[in-house]
C-alpha cells in the first residue's frame, strides 16, 4: 500500500517540478524578408537576435526575462508581452514587420491584443483647447481601457496595462502648448491654472511602474509640463533646473525622484553637450543619481561630448565623391572647414540646402571649404540627386560607416559642424545656415585668421 502511494507521490513531485521549471520561449520566424538583422527590446537592454539561413532562431528566455518588449525590424516596433512559463512564436512576411505580422503559441494571447491596440491609437485635435484636448485624452484612454477589460486576462496583467495606457497617452501633453500654438496661430498661447491643475492629477508616484518605459516617459512628460509652462522661451539650461526643482521639492519617492534626475541631465548633456552650465547640473546630478547603471551611461556619455568641445581634434574622416575618390580631412589643412551631415530624404535638410547655397557663394573666395557629407544608405539614390541638382564645393558619401557619426553624437539631421585650419574642433553642433548668425560668426573666424 506505503509503494503504492509513494509511487503517486513521486509522481505528483515530478509533475510539480515540470510545471515550475517550464522553459519560456520565443521563437521567430523571418519569410521572404532581404536578412536584416531583428533585435529584441526587454528591460532596457537591446539583443541582437540571430536567425538561420532558414530565417529562424529560437530563443529560451533567462529568469527576469519577461514582460513587455519590443521587436526592432528595420524602421519597424513590433509591441511583444513574454509570458513567463510559454512560448510565442513570430512570424515576420517581407521586410515592412508592421501589418505583416502573426503570433502563435501558448502565450501569443497578450501580444496579439497588444498589436490590435496599437491600431486604435488616435490623431489628437491640437486646436482644441485646453479643458476640451483633456477630456479628449481621457476619452481615449477610457476606450483603450474598455477595450482591455473586454479580454479575459489575469488581473495581474489588466493592472500593469491600465498604467500602462494612462502613462502612454500622457506623453502628449508636453507636446500640446507648442502644437496648439501652431495649430491656432496663437504664438503668445500659455496654459492656464485649471490645465496645469489636471495634469498634476495624473501624477503617481510607484516605483514599481517604472519598469515601464510608458510610465518613465508618461511621467517625465508630466513633470516637464508643470515645471516649465511659464517659461517665456526655450532656454534648455532653464528648463532642466525648472524640471530639477520641481521633481526635488515636490515628489518623495527617491527612486522616481533619481530617475528623473538622470532622465533630465542625461538629455540635457546629450543636447546641449558639456557647456558652461555643466559644472551646476553635475552637482544636482551627483547629489540625487546613485544607481551604479545610471551613472555608468551617463558618465559614458560625458566622456564622448568632451571629445567634441571646441578646441579638441576633429575626427579624421574617409568619404569619397562621385567619382569614388577619397578625401580626409588632413586633405583641407590650412582652410576652415563647415561641415553639412544630410540626406537626400531628409525634408529639413533641403530647406537648409538653400541657405547652404547662399553661404557659400558669399564666401566662395575665403579661406574656407564648404563640405556636404550624405549619410543615405544608397548611394544610388545620393548619386541621383547630386546629378540632378549639382551643388557645393564638395560632395561626399559618407557610405556604410558610422562612426562619424557616433564620434560627433549624430542623432539628427541636417548637423553642421565647424573645423579650424589646422584640424581643431570649433563648434560640433554649429547653428543652421538659415540662422543669421551662421554668416557673422564664419565671418568673425575668417576676420580673425587674416
Amino acid at each position: 500500500m506505503m509503494g503504492k502511494f509513494g509511487g503517486i507521490l513521486l509522481v505528483m513531485i515530478c509533475l510539480m517540478w515540470c510545471c515550475n521549471t517550464r522553459k519560456t520561449v520565443m521563437e521567430l520566424n523571418l519569410v521572404g524578408t532581404s536578412g536584416m538583422k531583428p533585435e529584441l527590446v526587454m528591460n532596457g537592454s537591446e539583443r541582437v537576435i540571430d536567425v538561420n539561413e532558414m530565417g529562424y532562431a529560437k530563443l529560451v528566455m533567462q529568469e527576469g526575462e519577461n514582460g513587455y518588449a519590443t521587436l526592432r525590424y528595420g524602421k519597424d516596433r513590433i509591441p511583444l508581452f513574454i509570458e513567463d512559463g510559454k512560448s510565442l512564436v513570430v512570424y515576420v512576411y517581407g521586410d515592412h514587420a508592421k501589418g505583416n505580422t502573426r503570433f502563435e503559441g501558448t502565450g501569443a494571447s497578450k501580444t496579439i491584443y497588444l498589436n490590435s491596440l496599437e491600431s486604435r491609437n488616435k490623431s489628437f485635435e491640437y486646436e482644441l483647447d485646453g479643458e476640451e484636448f483633456l477630456q479628449q485624452l481621457k476619452e481615449h484612454v477610457a476606450e483603450q481601457i474598455y477595450y482591455l477589460d473586454t479580454m479575459e486576462f489575469d488581473e495581474a496583467f489588466k493592472d500593469m496595462e491600465r498604467n500602462r495606457i494612462k502613462f502612454s497617452a500622457y506623453t502628449v501633453l508636453e507636446n500640446y502648448p507648442l502644437y496648439h500654438a501652431w495649430s491656432t496661430g496663437n504664438k503668445d498661447y500659455q496654459l492656464d491654472t485649471s490645465y496645469l491643475d489636471s495634469v498634476k492629477g495624473f501624477i503617481k508616484e510607484d516605483e514599481k511602474l517604472l519598469v515601464l518605459k510608458e510610465y518613465q516617459e508618461g511621467m517625465a512628460s508630466l513633470v516637464s509640463v508643470i515645471s516649465t509652462s511659464r517659461l517665456k522661451e526655450y532656454d534648455a539650461y532653464k528648463r532642466v533646473m525648472a524640471q530639477f526643482d520641481y521633481v526635488i521639492h515636490n515628489l518623495t519617492n527617491s527612486t522616481l525622484i533619481e530617475f528623473l534626475i538622470d532622465h533630465y541631465a542625461y538629455n540635457y548633456l546629450l543636447g546641449a553637450g558639456v557647456d558652461e552650465h555643466m559644472g551646476t547640473i553635475l552637482r544636482t546630478y551627483d547629489t540625487y543619481v546613485k544607481d551604479v547603471k545610471m551613472r555608468q551611461r551617463f558618465y559614458d556619455g560625458y566622456e564622448r561630448c568632451m571629445k567634441i568641445v571646441s578646441g579638441r581634434p576633429a575626427m579624421n574622416f574617409v568619404f569619397t565623391d562621385m567619382a569614388g575618390q577619397a578625401f580626409r580631412l588632413d586633405d583641407f589643412r590650412g582652410k576652415y572647414l563647415f561641415i553639412n551631415v544630410w540626406a537626400t530624404w531628409g525634408v529639413p535638410c533641403r530647406a537648409e540646402n538653400v541657405y547652404w547655397e547662399k553661404l557659400e557663394k558669399e564666401f566662395e573666395n575665403e579661406n574656407i571649404v564648404f563640405i556636404a557629407v550624405a549619410c543615405d544608405k544608397d548611394r544610388a539614390m545620393w548619386e541621383k540627386r547630386v546629378r540632378e541638382n549639382p551643388k557645393g564645393e564638395v560632395q561626399l558619401y559618407m557610405g556604410s560607416d558610422r562612426s562619424f557619426m557616433d564620434f560627433y553624437m549624430i542623432r539628427g539631421i541636417p548637423r553642421f559642424i565647424l573645423i579650424s585650419p589646422d584640424g581643431r574642433i570649433i563648434d560640433s553642433d554649429m547653428s543652421r545656415p538659415s540662422n543669421p548668425e551662421t554668416a557673422k560668426v564664419l565671418r568673425a573666424y575668417l576676420k580673425s585668421s587674416k
